[in-house]
């Protein structure tokens, strides 16, 4: 589809009448300037062509004032379409996340099918936004318009208020010059006894032939002074009148119908740019909906296997192990002695056994209950919401413990018991880590590590905590590079269990520095506020490493 851009079509409009042909009549030929020429002529004619102008004026006004109401009534519904749209796209999606974490090739489609409305909604948000500014637009042609058009009508009326004062003038020095005209018309009459003239009174006219004549000559001198002045008057009305008509008029109907071409101009441009941004918005959508990409709505669909998921589903079930099995005989269930005796028992325990100690005993880098933990998360808890930050239950993180103080090689993390809450697994490890008796980070390069951190500069304080970690005893390097890397994988999945480096640094950086040992001479309270305040450099050292895990570890795989 090809779109016409609003700036082009503003360029078609900058004439009223564009290039298309007219019907010719009165020699117009279909000239649009002579078409032009013909509609200043006509109001020019007409009576109350001022008038006439300025209700077609009024109208082009009304039209731009109820195109922009419609566009923001509009946008408004496209705003509340938007936001309800992502609203929706973005709970269904955490919901399902929640609900489905291993949903297989439906639960791909179903994320990305939610991830198209969520666009499309965003769409509909950025069409609003466009909506809104158009109407603007609209609104500033609405009130400038009516703006010109008021001024333009205060100085006709102005105009045309002078007119009709001379009128009114003339008019009054017309009926004062008939007036005397007649009295001395009378007065003629009189003076020659002419019988047409009526008697006034009872009485015959006993006036003298002197005082006739005087009243001639009088009525004579008024009847002359009020001719001139009519004379007068009558020459300035019609200079006022040609005048007006020949220059004021058509500079008042050209200043007005500029003004409602303008209008009229501006109101067909901003609605062929709201027809241009509704034509962008759809082909968007179109876009979004069916692209070649294939993320569109129907290739999603075509990409779900209903064999594929059941198989998947089949095996991810049948891995977790069933309290019992009816084709397989009933096990022998073991007696659980207390840990008191488990200890005289067993000699090997894990919990509060340093790393040195661990790797000597059992001929392992990394520790097997740091690896089965590991494992267990990541096949069952990777898409879980606020892995590592929620806590288990205290009896069953009881219970874990003592079976890996009794026989950690023995424990099987994938039985249902121990799956059904993978928080029960995560805290177990966390309490492994908090009761070494040496953390994780030695105590002894405690100091050197919170140093590294403070430092301002990214890449100094990554080579520094690079150093230090390659001179950390073989034990604590192997465990820490192995934790590492399987928070790396934890937070690689952060979209759907919410849990980025910061926030993993947060868990586990008081769990894995612990605290220094060595300050001496100072009160309780003060070591526990020096403690505190050393905790977001902790965090600092976590979340650096984290994020700089394979810079600093090289690790085999990417």
């Amino acid at each position: 589809m090809v779109l016409s851009k609003p700036d082009e079509y503003k360029k078609s409009l900058e004439s009223p009448y564009n290039d298309e042909k007219q019907p010719t009549s009165a020699g117009l030929a279909g000239d649009p300037d002579a078409r032009s020429r013909d509609v200043f002529s006509q109001l020019t004619d007409m009576d109350n062509g001022f008038q006439c102008l300025l209700d077609k004026v009024k109208q082009d006004m009304q039209a731009a004032k109820d195109a922009m109401l419609f566009l923001r009534k509009r946008a408004a519904i496209e705003e509340e379409y938007g936001k309800q749209m992502v609203k929706l796209a973005q709970s269904m999606g955490e919901s399902f996340d929640k609900a489905h974490p291993r949903s297989g090739t439906y639960g791909d489609a179903w994320t990305s099918f939610l991830k198209v409305h969520e666009t499309i909604g965003e769409q509909r948000l950025r069409f609003s936004a466009d909506i809104t500014e158009v109407a603007d637009d609209l609104q500033l042609l609405v009130k400038d318009t009516e703006k010109g058009r008021k001024q333009v009508k205060d100085v006709g009326l102005k105009h045309e208020k002078q007119l009709t004062d001379a009128d009114l003038t003339l008019e009054k020095c017309k009926q004062k010059y008939e007036m005397h005209s007649e009295e001395w018309e009378r007065a003629i009459l009189q003076k020659n006894n002419d019988p047409v003239v009526p008697k006034k009174g009872l009485f015959k006219n006993n006036k003298t032939q002197a005082q006739l004549n005087k009243m001639e000559e009088d009525a004579r001198v008024k009847a002359t002074m009020a001719d001139k002045n009519y004379r007068q008057q009558l020459q300035a009305t019609n200079a006022s009148r040609q005048e007006y008509f020949q220059m004021h008029l058509p500079k008042i109907l050209s200043s007005l119908k500029d003004v409602g071409d303008e209008c009229c101009v501006a109101l067909r441009y901003q609605l062929a740019r709201y027809a241009y941004i509704f034509e962008q918005g759809l082909t968007a959508d179109g876009l979004a909906l069916d692209n070649d990409d294939g993320l569109g709505l129907r290739s999603l669909t075509e990409k779900i296997d209903k064999d594929a998921d059941i198989m998947s589903f089949l095996k991810s079930y049948s891995s977790r192990g069933n309290s019992r099995s009816y084709k397989s005989e009933i096990p022998y269930k073991e007696y659980s002695m207390s840990a008191t005796a488990l200890t005289v028992l067993n000699p090997n325990p894990v919990f509060g056994v340093d790393l040195n100690t661990l790797m000597d005993r059992d001929r392992e880098e990394v520790p097997l209950i740091l690896t089965k933990c590991a494992e267990a998360v990541q096949m069952y808890g990777l898409n879980t919401v606020g892995i590592y930050r929620l806590s288990g239950v205290n009896t069953q993180i009881q219970k874990l413990r003592a079976a890996f103080d009794r026989d950690c090689r023995g424990v099987n993390l994938l039985a249902e018991e121990y799956i059904s809450d993978i928080s029960n697994i995560t805290s177990v490890l966390k309490l492994w880590f908090r009761e070494l008796p040496d953390p994780l980070f030695p105590r002894s390069t405690y100091q050197h590590f919170l140093s590294a951190a403070k430092i301002e500069d990214e890449r100094m304080r990554v080579l520094g905590l690079h150093t230090i970690i390659n001179d950390l005893p073989d034990a604590h390097y192997a465990t820490l590079k192995y934790l590492m890397g399987h928070l790396d994988q934890v937070q690689q999945h952060q979209r759907y269990n919410k849990m980025g480096s910061a926030n993993l640094a947060t868990i586990f950086g008081l769990t894995l520095m612990g605290n220094e040992s060595g300050v001496t001479g100072a009160s309780i309270d003060s070591q526990d506020s020096e403690r505190l305040a050393e905790t977001q450099w902790q965090v600092k050292v976590v979340q650096t490493i984290l994020d700089n895990y394979r810079l600093i570890f090289e690790p085999d795989e990417p």
